[in-house]
């Protein structure tokens, strides 16, 4: 904050009685002693224009602050699920696949996220483990659907999604999924993770996920 200071420029000098004559000019008269008086008013004045504003400047909120939601997710497997996701002895989210056409393995959860925040980032924790060279890959989306029910229903609006995890690229991943800026509306839509599993044989966990919000200005 920056110094403020005030310095009157009025001194008054006493008149003495049958000595000072009264007069409106001159270095002793009204006219300079009172003029003296409205300048150090308005120096006054701009002091306390100051002051409250120096008050003001205190009194301005912080800038949101963003916040960070991890969890791991509670998932429920999909209809089109031909392997299920469980969870390990850690808690670990996993999902397991042993060689046989068409083996997949896909999760839902739904999340309950805070109302009026923005959602600004998602990033994933784990990892993912080809078994003899065979193809594998996982996929993390993060989608909202309407609340209101429709036919035929809604297909859900992806927020965020990333796919291929793997591939070529085996072991653990510590993964930043692109994501738009997208204020939550609990009102409106519901909030679902899918988080999935293809190929033939191999394994893959999710140990944590973990959303950016800010709150609303």
């Amino acid at each position: 904050m920056a110094d403020i200071s005030y310095t009157p420029t009025f001194h008054h000098v006493r008149w003495e009685d049958r000595k000072n004559r009264v007069e409106a000019a001159g270095p002793n008269g009204f006219n300079v002693r009172f003029n003296a008086i409205a300048s150090d008013l308005r120096q006054l004045s701009a002091v306390v224009t100051q002051v409250g504003e120096a008050i003001d400047s205190t009194n301005v909120p912080p800038p949101p602050q963003q916040q960070r939601l991890t969890f791991t997710p509670s998932l429920r497997n999909r209809i089109d699920s031909t392997r299920p996701w469980f969870y390990d002895a850690n808690g670990v989210a996993t999902a397991q696949l042993n060689p046989s056409p068409g083996v997949q393995a896909f999760g839902v959860s739904n999340l309950n996220l805070p109302d009026g925040y923005w959602l600004t980032a998602l990033r994933v924790v784990g990892s993912i483990n080809a078994i003899s060279g065979a193809p594998l890959f996982g996929s993390v989306t993060l989608a909202r659907t309407p609340i209101r029910l429709v036919v035929p229903p809604a297909t859900p609006e992806t927020l965020a999604t990333a796919t291929g995890i793997g591939g070529s690229t085996q072991g653990a991943f510590d993964l930043p999924v692109p994501t738009t800026a997208t204020l939550i509306d609990t009102g409106v839509f519901r909030y679902l993770l899918t988080l999935g599993l293809t190929g033939l044989n191999g394994t893959m966990k999710v140990e944590a996920v973990q959303l950016t919000l800010t709150p609303p200005s």
